[in-house]
């Protein structure tokens, strides 16, 4: 438990350190909102919703091995 505590907690923080819209979109992707709701609710158009997420999921892979390492997938 101590373990997905500490994991939580790295989380936030890197998404504390991203811009918002990236954070809204891998929130509201691991919400399971499709590309077409994502593009919606965020008012963005639907063919670029792929690209800025994968962006946003590289911006938060980054910093976080730029602050913990490569996670330990268990």
């Amino acid at each position: 438990m101590l373990e997905q505590a500490e994991e939580r907690t790295r989380v936030r923080q890197i998404l504390g350190s991203l811009k918002p819209d990236q954070v809204a979109l891998i929130l509201l992707r691991a919400e399971g909102f499709s590309y077409v709701e994502l593009a919606a609710t965020l008012h963005l158009n639907a063919g670029s919703v792929g690209t800025l997420l994968a962006r946003a999921e590289e911006a938060f892979r980054k910093e976080y091995v730029h602050r913990y390492g490569t996670p330990r997938i268990s």
